[in-house]
């Protein structure tokens, strides 16, 4: 292939990783053995009085499902404190969020907007491309913010200045 793989490992991964199959998981295994650089350890952080728990983190690097993140009921404060802890979010297998999901889509939407503000990376796996994510439902037109988000995250001169 003509990819260049100097530019794969100066970054530690490509950033986005379609469709969810062993591909993808090893493309974010690799990432974290890149980055984390060995095992992580689960990192709790309050966030007024309650509790939200990343499964592993380790030297600034934390790895969650979508699930984990999105497919519960946390808050802008919570993706906030998250953005806060982390340099770079490896997030597991993003769902394509049909007009079922709008909630999953807009806290999506929120985690995207805190790592952003933060300036933190987000290296995913999921079924499809950013803009084939939430193609329709409550707030798909504000969904296409996250999506150009989510292109401008990917360059490679992205990060803490």
């Amino acid at each position: 292939s003509s990819r260049d793989h100097r530019f794969d490992r100066d970054r530690g991964a490509s950033v986005w990783h379609a469709p969810l199959g062993p591909a993808a998981t090893a493309a974010l295994d690799a990432a974290w053995d890149d980055l984390a650089g060995g095992p992580g350890a689960p990192l709790t952080l309050t966030v007024q009085g309650r509790s939200v728990t990343l499964p592993a983190f380790r030297a600034g690097v934390a790895r969650a499902s979508f699930a984990e993140l999105c497919g519960r009921p946390l808050g802008p404060g919570d993706y906030l404190a998250i953005a806060g802890a982390v340099e770079t979010l490896i997030l597991d297998a993003v769902p394509v969020l049909g007009r079922a999901r709008s909630n999953e889509a807009k806290r999506f939407v929120t985690l995207v907007d805190a790592l952003y503000e933060a300036k933190a990376r987000l290296i995913a796996s999921a079924e499809a491309a950013p803009a084939a994510l939430y193609p329709e439902g409550p707030g798909a037109f504000e969904f296409n913010r996250t999506v150009s988000r989510l292109a401008e995250m990917g360059a490679a001169d992205w990060g803490p200045r």
